[in-house]
């Protein structure tokens, strides 16, 4: 029994739900259901009773989380009277990718909790910059295309960043599992038609497609909402879609799994004239030393994408 298998039991509980309890700690649900498994099996009895409507504590359970809650408190106490060092940070900011949350969840579960301040925000690549250039991130993680290349360079070049090039990525169409055009291997401009196009970064198209192909599909005239949360909502609910630009690998490829509701499928390139160039990668502070968190994190992203 560790403090790490405490700690979770206290989140599923406090949550009521595996899967959200995964999100709040920063864990994959399958290491999380893995560890709880096992301290249930080290105590000899199940702790959670898992249904269709949720998860609930047995009753032996009430009574072991009951203990404990008391030992993970004291332990908290205890950590926070002698444990005197100041508490280190680590921020990412980046656009919307799976493989750039998954390398940050990793980055999290191999440092003991409580050692940093963890953060990790979605955003518009300008917001990356400047994110980033005001040392509110560490790191961020954004792309450069043919028709943004100039503008981004410049607001990097301006703010003493530096871009580190990773792999090439390719345009794709974001869309809820239950779209009609989900089961598709890909999808042209021309099968998006009938459907919303959403945004709430109104750059981002622009990055993709020559003005021609956007007037001519319509697609200088989306529905834009502030955030990506609001997006994700419409996009489910209006059978809309949007863009984005992803890495075709093994993990992450052209039927990639983004989240648990959402997917992506690769645009037709025959409806991109000219076929635009995808330069992925992250920005730093340009001649600063980076933490080694830092480097763990690009070193976790690089495993996922198979880069290293």
């Amino acid at each position: 029994m560790t403090i790490q298998q405490i700690r979770y039991c206290l989140g599923v509980a406090d949550c009521g739900s595996f899967n959200r309890a995964s999100e709040k700690l920063f864990i994959s649900q399958p290491s999380l259901t893995a560890s709880i498994h096992d301290l249930e099996a080290e105590v000899g009895f199940e702790i959670f009773k898992r249904t269709a409507r949720g998860t609930s504590l047995t009753e032996k359970g009430k009574d072991f989380l009951s203990d404990a809650r008391l030992l993970y408190q004291t332990y908290e106490k205890v950590r926070s009277k002698y444990v005197t060092q100041v508490k280190k940070s680590f921020s990412v900011s980046a656009l919307y990718y799976e493989f750039a949350r998954q390398a940050f969840v990793d980055v999290v579960n191999a440092n003991p909790p409580g050692q940093y301040d963890f953060s990790f925000r979605e955003m518009r690549a300008m917001d990356v910059i400047e994110e980033v250039s005001e040392e509110k991130s560490d790191i961020g993680i954004l792309y450069l295309s043919e028709k943004n290349q100039e503008e981004i360079t410049r607001a990097i070049s301006n703010r003493k960043l530096q871009f580190t090039h990773l792999t090439e990525c390719k345009a794709f169409v974001y869309i809820h599992q239950s779209h009609p055009l989900a089961k598709k291997e890909w999808i042209s401009l021309e099968d998006l038609r009938p459907y919303h196009f959403i945004t709430f970064d109104t750059d981002d198209v622009k990055s993709f497609f020559s003005d021609e192909t956007i007037e001519k599909y319509g697609l200088n005239q989306p529905i834009t909402v502030a955030d990506r949360s609001t997006e994700l909502n419409l996009l489910k609910n209006l059978k809309g879609f949007t863009f984005l630009s992803g890495v075709p690998s093994e993990i992450f490829n052209h039927r990639e799994k983004a989240s648990e509701d959402f997917i992506t499928i690769l645009v037709n390139e025959a409806d991109i004239k000219p076929t635009p160039s995808f330069s992925l990668g992250y920005i730093t502070k340009k001649d600063s030393k980076m933490e080694k968190i830092t480097l763990n994190y690009i070193s976790a992203v690089k495993k996922i994408l198979n880069l290293e």
